[in-house]
């Protein structure tokens, strides 16, 4: 598969993580409404603007929803 491939479903795996997800990853704050708020509407801009600490756990997620054929190695 192409970089193309692996970042274009990188994407759809983003913006189909659920609040509970990012919770229990450590991502969001239980209980904490905007910060879901916030990334529900634009996960991409959520995502650029995030604390690194934020942005390595839900690269993470995302990684770990990939398929084993697009896998950073």
């Amino acid at each position: 598969m192409t970089d193309f491939g692996r970042f274009h479903n990188a994407l759809r795996i983003m913006i189909n993580l659920d609040r509970h997800e990012l919770v229990a990853a450590g991502i969001l704050k239980h209980g904490d409404h905007n910060a879901w708020g916030t990334f529900h509407r634009d996960p991409y801009r959520w995502f650029i603007r995030a604390p690194d600490a934020q942005a390595r756990k839900l690269w993470g997620l995302i990684e770990s929803r990939q398929p084993e054929r697009l896998k950073c190695t």
